[in-house]
């Protein structure tokens, strides 16, 4: 079982230390999408997942992919617990001497069934209001 998995069932068993064991001590989070979330340090990881296990005790993750070569593990899972769910892709960098999650990239977001459709999801997708100000000025 890869590191990964390893972490997937100790925090689908609400085991704290099981999920801590997966991860290097220097292990660092990159979430591109929100840079302020980034952070170093297998400790912030175990405070993240104490706090995911305290706040929803009945949440699990299923992982629905995962591709592993010899340094990476690619996953596409969700989170669900009783009002919350999360799709994610994360991509793992593994420490093979250590078999521990070195790194990861995570990209997620809160499942939204009910949210808007394509067509008007698109239409409201723009960036910051000022530059598409200038973007538009003069039109």
């Amino acid at each position: 079982m890869n590191p990964v998995q390893r972490f997937v069932e100790a925090i689908n068993r609400s085991d704290i230390d099981g999920a801590a064991s997966a991860f290097h001590p220097d292990f660092e989070m990159i979430v591109p999408q929100h840079p302020s979330r980034n952070f170093q340090g297998r400790d912030q990881e175990v405070k993240n997942m104490r706090h995911l296990i305290t706040t929803y005790p009945e949440g699990r993750i299923e992982l629905k992919r995962m591709v592993e070569t010899p340094s990476e593990i690619w996953i596409e899972s969700i989170f669900t617990a009783h009002d919350l769910q999360v799709a994610a892709v994360v991509i793992y960098e593994v420490d093979r001497e250590t078999d521990t999650i070195r790194s990861g990239r995570y990209y997620s977001e809160k499942v939204e069934s009910l949210g808007p459709g394509i067509d008007e999801w698109i239409q409201g997708f723009h960036g910051d209001p000022a530059v598409e100000r200038k973007r538009t000025a003069g039109r």
